[in-house]
C-alpha cells in the first residue's frame, strides 16, 4: 500500500475584493491616493470611476498660494479637498521665477503684471503658465481676467496723458493686443485687489464695486460696457462680492441685522434684469468664525466655483468657511483651519484660488513630475 505522505495544508490565498465592496471602499479614499488605485489593474481604474461617478464625486479645491514679500519672492501651494478633508501641500520641483506680486481675480485665474510682462495661468492646478508682453500703458492694480479666450486688462489708473483709459484685450490664439471701449468713469482708479469684486462667463466680465454694489458687466461680443446697475437685493449691504456658479451670477453679501449683528447672505441673481434669489444665510456660528480680533467684520473675500463658496476675511485668514450650495434643498456649511501658520502671513501675502480637480487632472499633474502632493491633514 503506498503511503501518503503529510503534506502541509495550504494557506488561504486572500479573497480579491472587487465589484460593489471595491467602489463603496473607494469612496473613502481620498481622491489624490485614488490616483494611484487607479493605475494597479483596468479593473480597479474602472471601480474609481465608477466610485466617484456615482458614490462620491469630486469636489472643487481650495487653493492658497502663499508668496515672499522679499525677493526671491518665492511661492509655496497649499490645496484643500472638500470630498476628502484634507489639507496637501503641493511642493513645485521647478520653481517660477520673476513673479513679484501674485495675484487672483476670479476662480482659478491667477497672474502677475508687471512693466515687463503678462504671466498668467488657468488651469485647474496652475501647472502651465504663459508669458506675454504687457499692455501698452502701465497700469496700478487694474483689473485682470480671463473671459473665454481672451484676457481683458481694464482700469486700475495709466498713463496716457489723458483721463481716458481703454480696455486692452489680449488674444491667447493669436497672440495678439488690441483696445477698445473706455472703463466707465465710476471704476476708473480703482485698485481692483481692494475695491473691486470681479465674476466672469465665458461671453462677459462682471465688476462690482464692493462697498457700494454699483455693477458694470463688459460684453466681449459686442466689446463695451454695459450701464451702471445697483445691486440691491432687498437687505442692507456693507460688503458685496460676486461670483459665478454654473454660468450664474451669485452674489455673497455682508450686512448688519437689527440688532447691528453682522450677517451674511448668498443669492443668486436672474435674468438681464437682476432679479435676486435667496440662496442660504450664513448660520451665526460662521460669521463669529469670521471675526478678527476687533470682534466687528468690515470686509469679505469670496471664491466661487461649480457649488461651492469660499469666503474669508482678509484682515482675519486664520479661519476659512464654506457653503456647498442647495444640497437636498438646502446648504451646508462649515469652517476650516488655514494651514498657512498666522507667523508666516506676516512676511508673505497670501492668495486665493478655487478649482474643480478630476483624477485625470491629477494624474496628468502627476505625470508632468512638476508636483509632489504631500498630505497635512
Amino acid at each position: 500500500m503506498a503511503r501518503i505522505e503529510d503534506q502541509e495544508p495550504e494557506e488561504d490565498e486572500p479573497e480579491e475584493i472587487h465589484g460593489d465592496i471595491l467602489e463603496v471602499i473607494f469612496s473613502h479614499v481620498p481622491l489624490i491616493d485614488l490616483v494611484a488605485a487607479s493605475r494597479v489593474c483596468k479593473s480597479w481604474c474602472c471601480m474609481v470611476k465608477s466610485s466617484l461617478r456615482h458614490l462620491k464625486k469630486p469636489k472643487p479645491w481650495l487653493i492658497l498660494h502663499s508668496q515672499a514679500t522679499r525677493h526671491p519672492y518665492n511661492i509655496s501651494m497649499h490645496a484643500y479637498d472638500p470630498r476628502s478633508h484634507v489639507w496637501m501641500k503641493m511642493v513645485r520641483l521647478s520653481s517660477i521665477k520673476g513673479m513679484s506680486s501674485l495675484k487672483s481675480s476670479h476662480s482659478n485665474f491667477i497672474y502677475n503684471l508687471s512693466s515687463l510682462k503678462l504671466s498668467f495661468s488657468f488651469d485647474p492646478l496652475n501647472l502651465t503658465w504663459s508669458h506675454v508682453h504687457p499692455p501698452f500703458g502701465w497700469r496700478n492694480d487694474p483689473i485682470v481676467a480671463r473671459v473665454g479666450d481672451f484676457i481683458i486688462v481694464a482700469g486700475g489708473g495709466c498713463d496716457y496723458g489723458s483721463d481716458q483709459l481703454p480696455v486692452e484685450i489680449y488674444n491667447i490664439r493669436t497672440g495678439a493686443w488690441h483696445m477698445c471701449d473706455n472703463i466707465p468713469g465710476n471704476l476708473r482708479d480703482l485698485p481692483a485687489s481692494i475695491y473691486l469684486s470681479i465674476a466672469t462667463t465665458n461671453e462677459k466680465l462682471f465688476v462690482t464695486e464692493k462697498q457700494s454694489g454699483l455693477t458694470y458687466w463688459f460684453d466681449l461680443a459686442i466689446e463695451c460696457w454695459s450701464e451702471p446697475y445697483s445691486l440691491k437685493p432687498g437687505q442692507p449691504i456693507v460688503n458685496y462680492n460676486i461670483g459665478t456658479s454654473n454660468d450664474d451670477l451669485v452674489l455673497v453679501g455682508l450686512f448688519k441685522d437689527d440688532q447691528n449683528a453682522e450677517q451674511l447672505k448668498i443669492w443668486k441673481v436672474v435674468g438681464e434684469n437682476f432679479q435676486f434669489e435667496e440662496i442660504c444665510e450664513m448660520p451665526c456660528v460662521y460669521v463669529d468664525k469670521l471675526k478678527s480680533k476687533s470682534s466687528e467684520i468690515s470686509s469679505v473675500n469670496a471664491c466661487v466655483v461649480g457649488n461651492f463658496v469660499f469666503i474669508y476675511n482678509p484682515l482675519a485668514m486664520e479661519e476659512i468657511v464654506m457653503c456647498e450650495l442647495i444640497i437636498d434643498d438646502c446648504c451646508r456649511w462649515w469652517s476650516i483651519q488655514n494651514v498657512v501658520a498666522p507667523d508666516k502671513m506676516l512676511t508673505s501675502r497670501l492668495v486665493f484660488s478655487c478649482s474643480e480637480i478630476s483624477v485625470d487632472e491629477l494624474q496628468r499633474v502627476m505625470r508632468s513630475q512638476n508636483r509632489i502632493f504631500l498630505v497635512e491633514s
